[in-house]
């Protein structure tokens, strides 16, 4: 499948997965008036060309993390990928992102506590290849947890492509 190039089923399919990530492909059948293989089909396809992840999104606070942040990260330019592989190994960064703006990089941590972070600051900010400086924006509350997109116009449909994907009939999973 050609990056952003989802049809009318796939997009269906992703909205009742963002709906309900453990709902079966059978009641999503249902639900769309399709096969429960179809759905299945699908539903793997997009998994295997990583256009959708299905995981359980824990809330922080609620597992005891007390100090829950996001940073933004200014680095040397030409280090800016070493960097964002080395904090992405980390199971205590949750996320990271490579920006066009502002930061080079911005991350999202979890940590028992704000002398956890004075630690990770030290031993892991500091001595990060290219590191000049951090910004730091200490989250106290969550108002949305979860990403759900919504299935509008994408940058290759205004490119001018189709926006649908091809089917071929005889292979296996389609």
């Amino acid at each position: 499948m050609e990056t952003g190039l989802l049809d009318d089923l796939d997009r269906r399919i992703l909205s009742e997965l963002q709906e309900d990530g453990r709902r079966s492909y059978r009641e999503i059948s249902q639900r769309l008036g399709v096969a429960a293989g179809t759905v299945r089909s699908r539903t793997l396809q997009l998994i295997s060309e990583q256009v959708v992840e299905i995981i359980a999104v824990p809330n922080p606070w609620r597992m005891g993390y007390g100090f829950f942040a996001a940073l933004g990260l200014r680095l040397n330019t030409s280090r800016v990928d070493e960097a964002a592989d080395e904090l992405a190994a980390r199971e205590d960064v949750t996320w990271v992102g490579l920006t066009a703006t502002g930061y080079d990089l911005m991350i999202e941590v979890a940590l028992a506590d704000a002398q956890e972070f004075g630690r990770f600051r030290g031993n892991v900010l500091a001595r990060l290849p290219g590191f000049r400086s951090v910004d730091v924006f200490l989250l106290y509350d969550l108002r949305k947890l979860y990403h759900r997109f919504h299935f509008g116009r994408t940058a290759s449909d205004q490119a001018g492509k189709a926006g649908t994907r091809t089917h071929q009939r005889g292979r296996s999973d389609r």
